[in-house]
């Protein structure tokens, strides 16, 4: 099977406003850049972390390329589109080098930060728009596996070199590639599932063994020297049971930070679930505090627009700009 992008996909992630990079690589501008810019609202990375909206780029090396077919996804998938194509392998010479993608990326959110320019007419301040030419944040994980481009280690040096921090987040199945590289300011790893049942039905995994991957990155987790955070993706109908289970995983990676975070009907995923499995701001809160008993993380903060409640393991814990 072909390791190219078909066609077919990238005419379709052009349509749905992605800026493709070299051949595979991916920019997208985020809602919460515009909604800074325009309102002054903030995504909750801002909010809980203190990572500015209007300055932060969302990008990916791999947009074709993942361990996993997620129900709750946004990524477009083979079922999605009817053709195929192999989703798990790259070659160094099929993808763009560091240097080479993040100027891309860099350059492509220029271009989308040009219909906000205040001398054009845009109602946005003049040094908001500024600050936005000049990111300070990178965050890897718009959509695919990040830890399946041969040089994410230097991805993330390249980005360090240019003093940006950068987020970096995983499904947790290549536990191999996060031992060696270097490490981003901060690591997210999905829990999308208490049990192997759950996460086989909901996460369609290529590789067999994934489950005891996922474990194998929790244990690991722990020792690792950057900011960790678990991220649980709630998807009503699907996975939000034995609570239990999901916290004996939190405490075995010891991350920082855990985010219980609702599924939003995003992208392709809206044609895989219905409104049904959408929970409420409610549900996602009584959940988090069910983790919160098992775990004794500390409830730190909501955002309710993003469904997502922080628990952290320290009550005050340090700020990103010291890290």
């Amino acid at each position: 099977m072909s390791t190219e992008m078909p066609a077919q996909l990238r005419e379709k992630l052009e349509h749905q406003g992605y800026d493709i990079l070299g051949e595979r690589g991916a920019f997208k501008a985020c809602q919460w850049q515009k909604k800074s810019l325009l309102f002054g609202d903030v995504c909750y990375k801002q909010r809980f972390y203190g990572i500015e909206s209007h300055r932060c780029v969302q990008m990916t090396p791999l947009v074709d390329k993942c361990t996993q077919q997620c129900e709750f996804c946004w990524r477009v998938t083979p079922t999605d589109v009817g053709i195929a194509w192999n989703q798990t392998e790259v070659a160094e010479e099929d993808a763009l080098p560091p240097r080479e993608l993040l100027d891309a990326a860099l350059m492509a959110n220029q271009r989308a930060l040009g219909g906000y320019n205040p001398e054009a007419g845009a109602r946005v301040p003049e040094s908001k728009y500024k600050e936005a030419r000049n990111p300070k944040h990178v965050a890897i994980s718009l959509s695919g596996e990040p830890t399946l481009y041969p040089m994410i280690g230097l991805l993330i040096d390249e980005i360090r070199h240019r003093k940006m921090t950068s987020f970096l987040v995983t499904n947790g199945t290549r536990p191999e590639v996060i031992r060696e590289m270097s490490l981003p300011t901060q690591l997210y790893v999905t829990l999308a599932a208490p049990d192997e049942q759950t996460y086989r039905f909901l996460c369609r995994p290529a590789d067999p063994h994934s489950w005891e991957l996922i474990n194998e990155t929790q244990d690991l987790l722990r020792s690792l020297n950057c900011r960790r955070v678990n991220r649980l993706t709630m998807v009503s109908g699907r996975n939000m049971h034995n609570p239990r289970a999901y916290g004996s995983m939190i405490l075995k990676g010891n991350p920082d930070f855990v985010e219980v975070k609702g599924y939003m009907p995003l992208g392709s995923s809206r044609g895989r679930l219905s409104l049904h499995n959408v929970p409420s701001h409610q549900d996602i809160r009584a959940f988090a505090e069910k983790i919160s008993a098992i775990t004794g993380y500390i409830t730190l903060d909501e955002q309710v627009e993003s469904r997502v409640v922080l628990l952290s393991r320290e009550r005050h814990p340090e700020s990103i700009q010291s890290l």
